[in-house]
């Protein structure tokens, strides 16, 4: 799975955006903001990537443990499922 293609990331007044461009812009509106956690996995989610892939990569990054950081991908990928940022990869259900 990735990212909808057309996305940027800006910090603005201190908060970090996930800010539609092009193509995107006219099929979605809105912004999402984005706390630490969530701007590490959304880059990460720039290139395919599987939950699995996001957890390893949190628990490498950051002073969590499995369950936290299994929790914390679950809930990002509920939002941008329910928002439909995500592209499925094909092997995904």
């Amino acid at each position: 799975m990735h990212i909808v293609p057309g996305f940027v990331v800006r910090k603005i007044a201190g908060e970090t955006i996930a800010i539609p461009a092009g193509a995107a812009a006219r099929e979605l509106s809105g912004l999402l903001a984005l706390n630490g956690s969530g701007e590490f996995l959304f880059q990460l989610l720039q290139s395919e990537q599987t939950e699995d892939s996001l957890i390893q990569a949190l628990l490498d990054t950051y002073d969590t443990d499995p369950a936290t950081a299994r929790a914390d991908v679950s809930d990002f990928m509920e939002v941008l499922r329910a928002n439909s940022l995500l592209v499925e990869s094909a092997a995904q259900p």
